[in-house]
C-alpha cells in the first residue's frame, strides 16, 4: 500500500521535502491534479489522462499511478501551495523533464475538451516556477492540443 503523499514528501513529519524518485512521482501527480481541479470539477477523462501521463511520460507502474491519482486529490485539498512540490522537481529533473511536466499539465487541461482559463493560469504559474521558458510553455500547449486532436 502506498504511504500517504505527506509521508512521502515529509518523512518523519519533517518540514523539508524528501528528494526521492517516489517524491518526484508524487509531485508530478499533485501538480497534474491541481490543473484537473482548477475548474472546480474533475472529469473522469482528466483522471485517465493523469494516470496515463504518469505511466507513459514518467515511467510509473499502472498500480502506482492509480494510487498516486487517488492520493493526490487528498493532498491537493491539504496543500498550501505548489512550492514544496515544484522545488523537488527543480532539484531532481533536468530542463527536458520539466518541459515534459508542463506538456502533461496541458494534456490534463485539454482532457475534458473545455480548457478553463484557471487551468491555463495554474499551468503558467507552475511553468514559471519550473523555469520553463515562455516559448517552451507555448510549445507544450500546442503539442498537447495537437495530441488531443490526433487521439480524439
Amino acid at each position: 500500500m502506498l504511504k500517504t503523499l505527506r509521508e512521502i514528501f515529509f518523512p518523519g513529519g519533517g518540514t523539508e521535502p524528501a528528494e526521492t524518485p517516489r517524491s518526484v512521482n508524487a509531485a508530478v501527480a499533485i501538480l497534474l491534479m491541481e490543473v484537473a481541479r482548477a475548474d472546480f470539477e474533475v472529469a473522469d477523462d482528466e483522471l485517465e489522462i493523469i494516470a496515463t501521463a504518469l505511466v507513459e511520460d514518467f515511467g510509473m507502474s499502472h498500480e502506482e499511478a492509480r494510487d498516486l491519482v487517488e492520493h493526490a486529490a487528498d493532498e491537493v485539498d491539504d496543500s498550501t501551495g505548489f512550492f514544496p512540490f515544484v522545488r523537488v522537481l527543480n532539484d531532481r529533473l533536468d530542463p527536458a523533464e520539466r518541459y515534459r511536466v508542463v506538456e502533461s499539465l496541458w494534456r490534463v487541461a485539454w482532457a475534458d475538451d473545455d480548457k478553463h482559463h484557471l487551468e491555463e493560469s495554474i499551468i503558467r504559474h507552475i511553468a514559471e516556477l519550473l523555469y520553463v521558458s515562455h516559448p517552451d510553455f507555448i510549445r507544450a500547449k500546442l503539442a498537447a492540443e495537437e495530441d488531443r486532436h490526433s487521439h480524439g
